[in-house]
């Protein structure tokens, strides 16, 4: 393991020209869990990797090897035992190296499988050789086969430079993944140890503390837990809310975007408790506009700029000047006004409805969607997505939210989840009207959601907004029934009504194809024939329910061979 000549930084960050530059990860205090988070080293010479352990062991008198245990895998199929026998176990760091040229066995030599397409990955993917990028084809396997999507990457190799790393540097990049990153420039001879250690250190993902989750709930009022990809979820928030980079923040409906914009928002030094105007995130919701309406929310309008334009109005980005403007549901933006918003991202002017000249603005923006990233391509110019896609972050659903973590720690975030959704309700109340949740409802609710999570179920289908949901409609429960603990009685009722009408909303979304199994005129007009038939019971009744003529309903079913068999 030597050194690399170019620098590649964040899960969509860019080039540099400098040293390795790394989030300060390393730099929050350290909270020692169970067992020691773990750093996968991935070499094809066993001494390297003795080498390393060596230097590590001696760093600042052992401290990292105290923090962490060094584990060496060989290759691909190493990794895939690894994980499939240490799945609760918290990967702090992936180190790779990239060229096997040392490899003996060559059977331990994966290729990239033909489930990894260009027209998937949005890039032409590189012309992997076997040996020389063997790194790079494991860590396009451990992600893609979502056996690890958070653990930082660190490459390290000697065969590869700056014109084989741009080959695959887009390839490498997804919105979610942990951060991928290379060596120092620098790293060689007598540098190379201390330079490849220190970036470790910065790297590495750590647990949250208890100090930092108290922080989170208290102050910011989310219950981040001991999951593993929610704890990289707080240190990419970290790492981005200092500047004024526009973030664009993704996930399914219900997982907490708004509360990210919001932390963003509050490590940001454009937060100020004393100004109103910059206490919370000036918020706009595409969605939920006309759009004929939006360009004037976002932008304002001039006196006489419309019919209705009696007086000025000035524009969101002018009110919150100073602040910051959140646009959720940015997805469905037309591209005439995204077109607009890439001038206010760009040069931070807007023109306001029926003026002939533009003003400048003071604002950051963050924007969220439950797109996927694939639509957003569809959807959006392409110059405006690569604007917006400079900086993402993912808010994982609670089936991905525990992906890897151990039952305990599933089970402790619930509860702690619970207990947060309680005292938000106990507040409301008088003090003679608080509730809290027996343990049997407790562990029911818990129960519920590891289905769910195991795949058993499609209650939690809205993520934590659904689990919220079920606590404060119990909550609501119990009190109309003047007791004092919400108990199974109040929960299996309100998980009754959730499943309800997930099951309705999964019929009103099938569609004509996944009820007949095919789009064939024909065959769809023979089916719809039949149902009214039976149902009916009569040709008169029949087309009355299709409605059309019963002559017309006779020729159709003597056509489709029916006639003989309803008459």
């Amino acid at each position: 393991m030597v050194k690399w000549s170019s620098v590649f930084t964040g899960s969509l960050g860019h080039w540099v020209t400098r040293p390795l530059f790394l989030c300060h990860l390393g730099h929050f205090p350290f909270a020692m869990p169970d067992s020691k988070p773990v750093i996968l080293v991935l070499d094809d010479n066993r001494a390297s990797f003795d080498g390393l352990r060596a230097k590590i062991e001696s760093f600042e008198d052992g401290r990292l090897a105290r923090e962490f245990d060094l584990v060496y895998l060989l290759g691909y199929q190493d990794l895939r035992a690894w994980y499939a026998r240490s799945q609760s176990r918290f990967v702090s760091l992936v180190i790779q190296d990239v060229d096997y040229s040392q490899i003996r066995d060559k059977r331990q030599i994966v290729s990239l499988p033909d489930s990894i397409s260009p027209r998937e990955w949005r890039t032409s993917l590189p012309d992997f050789d076997e040996v020389g990028l063997q790194g790079i084809v494991i860590y396009s396997l451990m992600r893609h086969e979502r056996i690890d999507t958070v653990a930082p990457v660190l490459f390290v190799s000697s065969h590869i430079g700056m014109r084989r790393s741009r080959e695959f540097a887009e390839f490498i990049v997804n919105p979610g993944y942990g951060p991928c990153n290379f060596v120092p420039e620098d790293a060689s001879g007598e540098n190379y140890y201390p330079l490849i250690i220190r970036s470790i250190d910065e790297l590495a993902l750590r647990p949250l503390t208890a100090e930092q989750r108290r922080d989170w709930l208290e102050n910011l009022g989310t219950v981040v837990g001991k999951s593993r990809h929610m704890a990289h979820l707080c240190y990419e928030i970290e790492r981005i809310a200092p500047s004024d980079a526009i973030v664009l923040v993704l996930g399914d409906p219900g997982v907490g975007k708004e509360l990210v914009a919001r932390a963003i928002h509050r490590k940001s030094p454009r937060y100020d408790a004393g100004v109103q105007s910059r206490e919370h995130p000036w918020t706009v919701s595409i969605a939920a506009l006309e759009k004929n309406l939006i360009e004037d929310e976002l932008f304002g309008h001039l006196k006489g700029a419309y019919t209705d334009a009696g007086t000025s109005r000035p524009g969101i980005f002018e009110a919150a000047a100073g602040s910051t403007v959140f646009l959720d549901e940015i997805g469905d933006l037309s591209k005439e006004v995204q077109l607009k918003l890439l001038r206010v991202m760009e040069y931070r002017v807007v023109k306001k409805l029926g003026s002939s000249q533009e003003m400048p603005v003071d604002n950051r923006i963050l924007a969220a969607t439950n797109r996927a990233p694939e639509d957003l391509f569809k959807r959006f110019r392409t110059d405006f997505l690569g604007r917006l896609l400079q900086h993402s972050l993912v808010v994982p659903s609670v089936r991905r939210r525990w992906e890897g973590d151990s039952p305990s720690a599933v089970e402790d975030d619930l509860r702690e989840m619970t207990d947060y959704f309680l005292s938000a309700m106990n507040r409301r109340v008088p003090a003679d009207a608080h509730l809290t949740m027996t343990e049997v409802a407790l562990r029911f609710l818990i129960q519920s959601v590891q289905e769910y999570i195991a795949g058993s179920n499609e209650i939690f289908s809205n993520n934590i907004r659904t689990i919220r949901n079920v606590v404060e409609r119990s909550f609501e429960r119990a009190q109309a029934q003047r007791r004092r603990e919400i108990t199974l009685g109040e929960v299996i009722p309100t998980l009754g009504v959730i499943k309800l009408i997930r099951q309705q909303e999964r019929v009103a979304s099938t569609t004509i194809e996944q009820l007949v199994g095919t789009l064939q005129l024909d065959a769809v007009e023979r089916r719809a024939i039949e149902e009214a038939m039976r149902k009916a019971g009569s040709m008169i009744e029949a087309a009355k329910l299709l409605g059309i003529h019963r002559d017309t309903l006779r020729k159709k079913m003597a056509e489709y061979g029916l006639l003989d068999h309803n008459e």
